[in-house]
């Protein structure tokens, strides 16, 4: 695994677990990063089978560090849903937690709770841990606002008002002269309500309450106490109580030799997702402001710019830089640096995951000591002039020549960076030609390197023997290009080299720190490239040969094939049979039948 457990803070947040592909497969809430992951990677007597199963698969872990446990329960509730990790949805303790939708663009809009959030134009609220005491607080608002529960079609004066209506628990739209405006402002003010604005709210229970408990009527001062409890928990449980409102929270903190800047994503009031920057050329705390400065310049040139952005510190050129982002994006944007309350708790959130990867990129930057023993062996093993601290590596990947693509897995320090990683489908070789594939990939990564005048690597480890090095060194000459490269042929684990007579092959015994690392890089290449092959297999499948015929679409290609199963069952159908079908004229069905026959 890539990831060091040592670096666990012990602190609450949320941990995602990555396969090898990089893909989320796990998502949990822990009090304690450090103690929570830990337990994964204890003895397998203490595990059950399906987290043995997860162990297995896990290549790299992330964490959000969050200002609270309840924090991290949302948090992980909010990344469950964008990512739909593999193991979530089969492990017991997973839920999905309910959120408050208010049909806002309906004309009578009502106020009730769901457990999917879709993009419908209405206003979402959550998602909420306690159940129990939403659903306590939709009462409430039902008991206040009289607001419509029942979901059929309002016909004013077609239909007769039911039992809400006449116990005071609904306005009834359905009846005739009801005010429409008065019944949206109601639903506005529930909207006040759960986005937080509790306090008129509670003067009034509270209020109603002491009446009560002068009255002696304990009981029903009891029950109003426990509505005032389950409001205050409503407002308690949300990460930030902007509710309708989307902002970024964004937050640097300075390096020695760069600026790492985090971004959390809030979104209509719930934290969904975080990313990391790093801005290199910036290393002291005097030019942190205007890094700041130049990301937010750089980074909302492509990026969807929300109504709000919170910011550690007062940015050089702020208002020249609001005016940019209100013209970007077509309406008013504002710039802040909180001072107090939940967007000051979020920014100093976002500061402190910002120092986390600045530690997280310091540990990157320098190589293990095992890492270092390994390339150092390596260096003289190939007899090169610098540690290949940068080296790529290359792979095939086809069945009988379809779909053939090529893997370029990328190290750096003696680890891998997952996102230099590229994939390369080819294009000018047909049929199967393995040492033609590989000349072609090769002379498309570092013809497209020199190109952009980017940096080349130390070394290039080609998959394979020496046919494949030698197609991949014939494009490195027609390129001028002097990079050492190497191959590993899998059956006996020999390295192939460029060089001719008895130096053309080095045998390293299995337990060479040097052999182990070409190993690895050499097994990461076959990984990359046997899926990335079955990504691009899977997409072919997918087509049909109804899909180039004129007025065949999706849903017409769906009722063909729901029919008939299959191409060969087509083809062998009538004109009536086919033009019985919705959407089918016989003319459309001599086209169909003619293109399949021909």
């Amino acid at each position: 695994m890539k990831f060091d457990l040592k670096t666990l803070p012990a602190l609450p947040g949320v941990y995602l677990m990555k396969d090898a592909s990089g893909d989320v497969i796990y998502v949990g809430k822990a009090k304690s990063l450090d103690k929570r992951v830990r337990q994964y990677f204890q003895s397998k007597r203490n595990l059950s089978p399906k987290t043995v199963t997860l162990v297995t698969h896990i290549d790299d872990i992330e964490y959000i560090v969050t200002d609270s446990e309840i924090d991290a329960l949302v948090l992980e509730a909010n990344l469950i849903k964008k990512y739909k990790p593999r193991y979530n949805v089969r492990l017991k303790d997973d839920k999905r937690y309910p959120y408050v939708k208010v049909t806002i663009n309906s004309e009578f809009p009502r106020i009730f709770l769901t457990r999917r959030r879709l993009m419908d134009g209405a206003i979402y609220f959550g998602p909420y841990t306690n159940a129990k005491a939403i659903r306590t607080t939709l009462d409430i608002i039902s008991r206040i606002f009289m607001l419509r529960q029942c979901k059929k079609k309002i016909e004013p004066g077609k239909t007769r008002p039911c039992l809400n209506y006449h116990i005071k628990r609904c306005m009834a739209p359905c009846k005739e002269g009801l005010d429409k405006e008065e019944y949206r402002g109601r639903v506005m003010e529930a909207v006040r309500l759960l986005k937080g604005e509790t306090s008129g709210l509670l003067k009034e229970l509270d209020k109603k309450m002491r009446s009560f408990a002068e009255q002696q009527d304990y009981e029903s001062a009891a029950i109003i106490r426990d509505q005032i409890e389950s409001v205050k928990s409503i407002s308690e449980q949300q990460i930030a109580t902007s509710g309708m409102d989307d902002r970024d929270v964004i937050a640097a903190v300075a390096g020695e030799n760069a600026i790492y800047i985090q971004v959390f994503y809030v979104r209509q009031g719930s934290m969904v997702g975080k990313a990391d920057f790093t801005l290199l050329g910036a290393n002291t705390s005097e030019s942190i402001e205007e890094s700041m400065a130049q990301f937010v310049k750089q980074y909302y040139q492509d990026s969807p710019i929300p109504p709000e952005i919170l910011v550690q510190y007062e940015l050089p050129d702020i208002e020249l830089i609001v005016k940019w982002l209100c013209q970007r994006s077509g309406r008013d944007v504002r710039v802040n640096v909180p001072q107090r309350g939940d967007k000051k708790k979020l920014v100093e959130m976002a500061a402190r995951n910002a120092e986390m990867s600045k530690r997280m990129a310091g540990l990157k930057s320098t190589p293990s000591e095992s890492a270092i023993e390994a390339l150092e062996s390596l260096k003289d093993v190939l007899s090169l002039e610098t540690l290949p601290l940068h080296i790529e590596g290359f792979d095939i990947s086809n069945i009988s020549g379809t779909n053939p693509v090529g893997s370029m897995v990328y190290f750096e320090n003696g680890r891998p960076a997952n996102s230099k990683y590229r994939q390369h489908n080819i294009k000018t070789v047909k049929g199967i030609d393995d040492f033609a594939m590989m000349a072609e990939v090769v002379h498309r990564r570092y013809s497209r390197l020199l190109k952009n005048k980017e940096p080349l690597p130390d070394l290039i480890l080609i998959d394979g023997g020496p046919g494949q090095v030698g197609a991949a060194k014939s494009s490195l000459d027609a390129l001028g290009l002097e990079i050492p490269m190497i191959g590993l042929a899998k059956r006996f684990e020999h390295i192939i080299t460029t060089k001719k007579g008895p130096d053309e092959v080095i045998i390293l015994p299995h337990s060479s720190p040097a052999l182990k690392m070409l190993m690895h890089i050499r097994d990461e290449a076959h990984r990359f490239a046997v899926s990335s092959h079955r990504r691009r297999r899977s997409a072919s499948l997918t087509h049909s040969e109804l899909d180039s015929i004129p007025g065949v679409g999706s849903s017409r290609k769906k009722i063909l094939l729901e029919n008939f199963d299959s191409i060969d069952r087509i083809k062998m159908s009538s004109v009536d049979e086919l033009s019985s079908l919705d959407g089918i004229s016989k003319n459309l069905a001599r086209k169909i039948l003619d293109h399949l026959n021909k």
